[in-house]
């Protein structure tokens, strides 16, 4: 096997390169072990000075104890660098001075050991002697192995050793030692056998390793045909930096001539590609710099170049090439032009963080840019966040259609867009908008300013259209500092500008936050009140002004909370309105009200209110026909009470005149608040005309002009008028002088239960026939 090993290749089948790499190899493995091993082996030597040196010789423990550490220090010296700086070492020196020093070392400390065992045995006794040569022994193997890669070093190693020992002992004539320096010269010869047997083995792995490197090299080579059937190119510079692989790739990708490529560095080859011209190519070329300065790999560092005229983008990579004595060489690496790819990805993020119709940034952007702003919010500084929402904005997409709503809403967002400098808009929503703003002034006012943007009408496709929104906002860091949060506080404020009339901004406050929590425990109760039917219904008695006959009883809501107590129709109505809620609560009060006004006489009448979502609901009309026949109440005895802003839908208006048809009659309630109109009053299908108790209040001698109107034009068209929320008899009065012909309200009598019903009708039955309220 040891002829296989050193026969596998000659000295002279290798390169002068492979000889040098091979040697630097040897060295490097031999300086990093022998080192640490010999500084092992010394130590064990000093200890056993203790030991084997007699009293009396402390002069001579101490002359060696110092030479043989000054040998460690030095062994210490090359193997901290090479060991611990690892790939940061630069060698200072060539591979041969390493190679001369070491011997230098090995010869030193050999003879050291051989002086130790002139000097002791002599003087020592037997077992001292014993320690001593038991422990050279050791040593000498130990040493003789780890230096087993440089074959000249370890055989020199073991000779000094060897001989130095012989010549030591054989001058001594005794038969024991005459043995003892024969067993010498055989240990010292099996050694040696070893160590050629470890280096032939060390070498022709090294050779098997140079062997693969030159296969890699092959395949490098072999990449140059890649490089012309792609858009990656290979790349290679010198010690100098100055480019020493030009191919015509490379030429043609950059449009630099391969005669002028061969002149150029890297970096000068960057900046006549005009990359520093960019924020972003500056920063690359500084990646790239710094990289190249400090000998450490890149990878896909993207660039920005220029290349005749056009603008287009590189992907950089490259690793510094060092030879076997980690001598640095050069750089190769390989480039890519990433440019439709990278054009691509950017397009990829930018819809990502876009909207798509408006253009603006969208929610996930929006929520982006206020983390970042409250991130970095500076002392004094305070983060605005506003959600802006168009008021009804949902009958431009029912009358005109979608593509001009869409249309609108890109105009909206043009507007919006250009009120603040600096600020951020986004579309966050159908038609809702979001706006983050740094800033310490009045952030009421500066909300406003979008307001006052949208006051000029937008023209879309020939249509004239008004626009008017609502704006909730909240700061940081007084409402809060964390983005949701704020977001969340800036809906309520929202909402609440929303339900205070519209067309205005509001400001967050803590208040609003307890109300939507008394809202989400209201939503949350409601369902389960519905289910287990904890509503009653009280009524009210609707009477003729003139003659105080009974002609009927309004169906009032009441909502028996088991831990509230009563609660009024105003506590909930608007929770179950939003929530849909109002579809099946409605629906059951209907079906009270038509039992129990079942049970009254055949010539009163019970009124039902119907919510504007509840009428707009599908199936209404079969909702109250399915109440009329489980209860048998006929039709003409049922009253629906209505609001204008949830009749005017064309839809409401056919259900409502079919519903009259079968004899049920409706009232409008609350006219003259909000958006009642005389012109609505034509289109709508009404028997009884409600005048709202903010005009009864208010009701005197000198002011009755306005309830007189409404009561000739309801007179006109056909319709009686009542007038709800009369407390007194003066207001009685007043109403008489006007001509209205139904009252109701605490004058005539406060809401009752059901069961009482039926005790008032009796208190107010007349022999004649009929009830009849005494005023």
């Amino acid at each position: 096997m040891l002829s296989r090993l050193t026969s596998s290749a000659s000295d002279a089948e290798l390169s002068d390169v492979e000889r040098r790499d091979l040697f630097a190899r040897q060295i490097l493995q031999v300086t990093t072990v022998a080192p640490l091993a010999n500084m092992v082996n010394v130590l064990s030597v000093c200890a056993l000075l203790v030991y084997v040196v007699p009293p009396g010789h402390n002069e001579f423990r101490v002359i060696w104890g110092s030479a043989a550490f000054l040998v460690v220090l030095n062994s210490v010296r090359v193997w901290i660098p090479r060991v611990v700086l690892k790939g940061r070492y630069t060698p200072k020196h060539t591979t041969k001075y390493d190679y001369w020093a070491l011997m230098l070392e090995v010869i030193l400390l050999g003879l050291l050991l051989v002086v130790l065992a002139a000097a002791m045995l002599p003087v020592t006794d037997n077992s001292r002697k014993l320690v001593l040569l038991a422990t050279f022994a050791g040593v000498m193997g130990a040493g003789a192995v780890a230096l087993s890669t440089v074959r000249s070093i370890a055989v020199a190693w073991i000779l000094v050793h060897s001989i130095g020992l012989l010549v030591v002992i054989l001058p001594k004539g005794t038969t024991e030692y005459a043995v003892l320096s024969f067993q010498l010269v055989v240990y010292s010869v099996t050694l040696i056998i070893g160590v050629v047997y470890l280096w032939a083995s060390f070498r022709s792995r090294c050779l098997a390793e140079f062997e693969a490197a030159a296969e890699r090299q092959t395949v490098s080579l072999l990449l140059d045909d890649f490089e012309g059937g792609s858009r990656d190119w290979l790349w290679e510079v010198d010690t100098t930096g100055t480019l020493s692989h030009t191919s015509a790739r490379l030429s043609q990708i950059s449009g630099v001539p391969v005669s002028d490529l061969r002149t150029l560095s890297l970096r000068g080859l960057l900046d006549r590609l005009d990359v520093g011209s960019t924020k972003s190519g500056r920063a690359a070329v500084q990646v790239i710099g710094d990289h190249l300065d400090r000998l450490m790999p890149f990878r896909e560092v993207v660039i920005p170049v220029r290349v005749d005229g056009v603008d287009r983008w590189w992907s950089l990579s490259g690793h510094p090439r060092l030879s076997e004595a980690t001598e640095f060489v050069g750089w190769r690496g390989v480039g890519s032009d990433i440019t439709e790819k990278y054009n691509y990805e950017r397009r990829i993020l930018w819809l990502a963080a876009t909207d798509g119709l408006t253009g603006l940034p969208n929610r996930r952007t929006f929520g982006s840019e206020l983390s970042d702003a409250l991130g970095t919010v500076r002392t004094g500084e305070e983060v605005l966040v506003g959600i802006l929402d168009l008021d009804n904005f949902k009958s431009v997409n029912d009358t005109l259609g979608h593509p001009v709503g869409d249309k609108l809403l890109i105009s909206v967002a043009a507007r919006l867009n250009r009120v603040v400098d600096g600020a951020m808009c986004a579309r966050i929503g159908g038609d809702e908008f979001g706006v983050v703003l740094r800033g310490t002034g009045d952030g009421g006012e500066v909300f406003a300013r979008y307001l006052d943007a949208l006051r000029e009408p937008f023209y879309v496709r020939g249509n004239r259209i008004e626009v008017r929104a609502s704006i909730g906002y909240a700061g940081a860091p007084a409402d809060s500092e964390d983005a949701d949060t704020l977001v969340m506080s800036a809906d309520l404020a929202l909402y609440a500008a929303k339900s205070a009339g519209k067309n205005r901004v509001g400001r967050y406050s803590p208040v609003l936050r307890a109300r939507a929590r008394e809202r989400a425990s209201a939503l949350q109760e409601l369902g389960l009140a519905i289910e287990s039917r904890q509503f009653e219904l009280y009524y009210q008695p609707q009477v003729r002004a003139d003659t105080g006959r009974v002609e009927g009883f309004e169906a009032l809501l009441r909502w028996n909370h088991p831990v509230r107590g009563v609660l009024a129709p105003h506590i909930f109505i608007d929770v179950a309105e939003e929530t849909g809620l109002i579809v099946p609560l409605g629906l059951q009060v209907l079906h009270m009200a038509c039992a129990e006004a079942a049970t009254w006489p055949d010539d009163t009448y019970v009124t039902v209110n119907v919510s504007p979502v509840q009428l707009m609901s599908s199936g209404f009309g079969s909702a109250v026909n399915d109440a009329l026949e489980a209860s048998g109440l006929s039709g003409k005895r049922l009253q629906l009470e209505i609001t204008e802003t949830g009749a005017v839908e064309e839809l409401a208006v056919a259900e409502l005149d079919r519903l009259r048809a079968t004899g049920i009659a409706i009232a409008l309630d609350d006219f003259g608040t909000g958006y009642s109109s005389f012109e609505s009053l034509k289109k709508l299908p009404l028997d009884i005309l409600k005048i709202d108790r903010s005009f009864i209040t208010e009701l005197n001698e000198g002011d009755s002009a306005v309830v007189t109107s409404v009561v000739e034009v309801t007179k006109a068209l056909g319709m009686q008028s009542l007038a709800e929320g009369v407390e007194t008899a003066d207001q009685l009065r007043l109403l008489l002088t006007a001509g209205c012909e139904l009252v109701q309200g605490y004058y005539v009598s406060r809401p009752m239960p059901a069961k009482e019903v039926a005790e008032y009708l009796s208190a107010t039955a007349h022999s004649n026939g009929g009830y009849f309220h005494s005023f």
